[in-house]
């Protein structure tokens, strides 16, 4: 324990700092979601990932984040869109991916029905919270609800909806390239 523990810095100035407003310069290209769109935002850039947020059309909903209480300190802020979003994801690396999936009105009402209802999320539950707000609606059907998942594990489950003949939606990179 104590080698593992001398391999992280002892001191806070030499810790990283992930959230200090400094973004690195990257091109984020993505459309902003459809009226009907849900867009689950991954933030891999960590062993086990670093963050899960949803947008059901333009309603964000960012669990366990600090996008809003950060974002919204600039006076000028003008509200969440998925590029700033994604930009912001970026404070700690590139590795962000976008799961995209164009719903039916009535499985798009249950989703957005579900992010409304949303109450607050614990730290560490970012992927739960997003996974469960999925879970058994169309066309998540398939997808259980769980008690833990790591943004990484529910990046995978989102690879498999997204990939092959049978995907019902699509991954994206910053760039709006195909993951």
């Amino acid at each position: 324990l104590a080698a593992m523990l001398g391999a992280f810095p002892l001191h806070a100035e030499e810790a990283p700092n992930w959230h200090d407003d400094v973004l690195p310069e990257v091109q984020i290209k993505v459309a902003e979601p459809a009226r009907n769109e849900v867009v689950v935002v991954i933030n891999d850039n960590a062993l086990g990932g670093n963050h899960a947020g949803l947008f059901a059309g333009k309603q964000l909903i960012d669990p366990a984040g600090s996008y809003f209480g950060r974002r919204g300190m600039d006076k000028a802020w003008p509200g969440p869109t998925l590029a700033d979003y994604a930009r912001f994801q970026t404070v700690d690396g590139l590795k962000i991916r976008l799961y995209r999936f164009l719903l039916k009105p009535g499985a798009f009402a249950e989703i957005e029905r579900r992010v409304r209802e949303a109450g607050s999320t614990p730290p560490l539950f970012c992927a739960v919270t997003v996974h469960n707000l999925l879970a058994g609606a169309m066309p998540f059907d398939a997808v259980e609800r769980t008690g833990w998942t790591t943004p990484a594990a529910l990046g995978r489950l989102l690879d498999g909806l997204t990939q092959g003949e049978a995907a019902i939606g699509e991954c994206q990179n910053l760039d709006a390239t195909p993951c």
